[in-house]
């Protein structure tokens, strides 16, 4: 059991809590999928209604986020998206611009990602676009109707996300503030994201229902504040606080963003190199390995990327196999959105299991020249090249860049505590999540840092908490807040 778990991951949940995760997205998702496909379909141009449906990804970004907020970040997200399928479009004959090009738009949407905090899936989607835009195998000067496809379908996803808005404004800054009354009875970490979360949605959303809002927010910090520890845990001798690194490129952002860059180009480069038919899917697993949560985390999805994209190939070339008609082909590819919408925050070996098939199959009903005959290995070996080259990219380039950021980004969030300052204050929890989860995410990391990401996560649940009662101008909470972010001051 304890070689199968890492494999397999957790057990999926329950329909409630698949729902509670993914429903509402899956669900937009589908439908526009379905709906750009059916519309070229209609027009008899699948190939068109394929570049519309792969820019229709757009829709699964931006759904944990106020409407106002949403607005903005999914339009740029669809102009991000439109412009990854224009690039493949124009590379499709050259696959060494191809995956130069895709392992560049990773690198740029990870730090984009951290700039204006987009969320899941992050570069997965752009990479995805891009490389199934080559694949749909569009003639020279059919790239303009392609991009205007494309940018159909990711118009539709955006007006999908927004739609929810006429009949429930306040939803999304509701359903964070359940999330975080449901998350404060369990572990300090989880129940401070959801925190967090909530008190983000609530102060960036809609205006209708604030008080009422603000008022069950006051009630889940209060909660939340008397959970938390009394003093700040000592990470100890194995982490001493030293300078943070001038160099731009130990910046966790710009690091990350070099990590999956370079481990996507060399995936790519070596899958040409081997003469693979889609190197954009060597690129496509190389970004998808390196987006763990944890060191743990990313390592796991290197064997889990291989094990799903074992088996959603062999699903794969059963559908194109199957030759089925295209309304059922269509239905078919909506419900594979919805499913791996459903499991994707819970159990990814089963969502890369469906995420695969859906890619092919848009592919393939927009390029149907494509076989199922040699599907199946060209697929598994770009994905294995994909797997080494991310491994080897996080293990090589800058593997303690996060960590040795790790106490300065403690000590500024402590200083900034002391100095009563919201706005300096915010920065620098903000800075310190950044960091921490750059820390969290190296592949081997050492006792030290272990204790150092340890004693983060405490600076930071009281770091917020702090903020909160700022806000709510709780000045007895604050001063006792503040004394005891100070108290876990290491000398410096």
């Amino acid at each position: 059991m304890s070689v199968v778990r890492p494999l397999l991951g957790p057990p999926v949940p329950g329909p409630r809590a698949l729902w509670r995760a993914g429903g509402r997205r899956g669900v937009t998702a589908a439908v526009c999928l379905a709906v750009a496909l059916g519309t070229g379909a209609a027009l008899g141009r699948v190939d068109l209604g394929s570049a519309a449906a792969l820019a229709s990804f757009t829709a699964v970004y931006g759904h944990a986020l106020p409407y106002r907020r949403r607005a903005g970040v999914v339009a740029a997200v669809g102009a991000v998206l439109v412009a990854s399928s224009a690039l493949g479009a124009l590379t499709a004959g050259h696959p060494v611009a191809l995956v130069l090009g895709c392992a560049a738009l990773a690198a740029a949407a990870v730090a984009a990602g951290v700039v204006w905090r987009v969320g899941p899936p992050g570069p997965l989607g752009v990479v995805l676009v891009a490389g199934g835009s080559s694949a749909l195998g569009t003639a020279p000067g059919g790239t303009g109707p392609h991009v205007l496809a494309a940018a159909a379908g990711a118009a539709l996803a955006w007006a999908g996300c927004m739609l929810p808005w006429l009949w429930d404004p306040s939803g999304p800054e509701r359903r964070a503030l359940e999330a975080a009354e449901a998350a404060v009875g369990g572990s300090p970490a989880g129940a401070a994201r959801a925190v967090r979360l909530a008190d983000v949605a609530v102060r960036g959303g809609s205006r209708r229902g604030r008080a009422d809002l603000r008022r069950r927010l006051g009630d889940v910090e209060a909660r939340f504040l008397a959970a938390l520890p009394d003093a700040v845990p000592d990470a100890g001798a194995a982490a001493p606080p030293g300078p943070a690194p001038a160099r731009w490129w130990h910046v966790p952002a710009a690091a990350t963003a070099l990590r999956l860059g370079a481990g996507g180009a060399a995936a790519g480069l070596a899958a040409v190199a081997l003469g693979l038919a889609s190197p954009y899917w060597a690129v496509t697993t190389a970004v998808g390995v390196q987006l763990g949560t944890d060191a743990r985390a990313t390592r796991a999805r290197g064997l889990q990327r291989a094990l799903g994209t074992a088996v959603g190939v062999l699903l794969a070339g059963v559908l194109v196999a199957l030759d089925l008609p295209l309304p059922a082909a269509i239905a078919t590819a909506a419900l594979l959105q919805l499913v791996v919408e459903l499991l994707v925050a819970a159990q990814y070996v089963l969502a890369v299991s469906f995420i695969t098939p859906l890619a092919l199959l848009l592919v393939h009903l927009g390029n149907p020249a494509t076989t199922a005959g040699g599907l199946v290995a060209e697929r598994l070996a770009e994905t294995g090249v994909g797997v080494v080259a991310a491994l080897a990219a996080g293990l090589a380039l800058l593997p303690r860049a996060s960590s040795r950021r790790l106490p300065a980004a403690v000590r500024e969030v402590t200083a900034a505590g002391a100095a009563a300052d919201d706005r300096r204050l915010h920065a620098a929890l903000d800075h310190l999540a950044e960091v921490s989860a750059g820390a969290r995410a190296e592949l081997l990391p050492t006792p030290a840092v272990t204790a150092g990401v340890h004693r983060a996560r405490a600076v930071a649940d009281l770091g917020w908490a702090l903020l909160g009662a700022r806000a709510r101008g709780d000045g007895p909470l604050a001063a006792e807040l503040a004394r005891r972010l100070a108290a876990g001051q290491p000398a410096s």
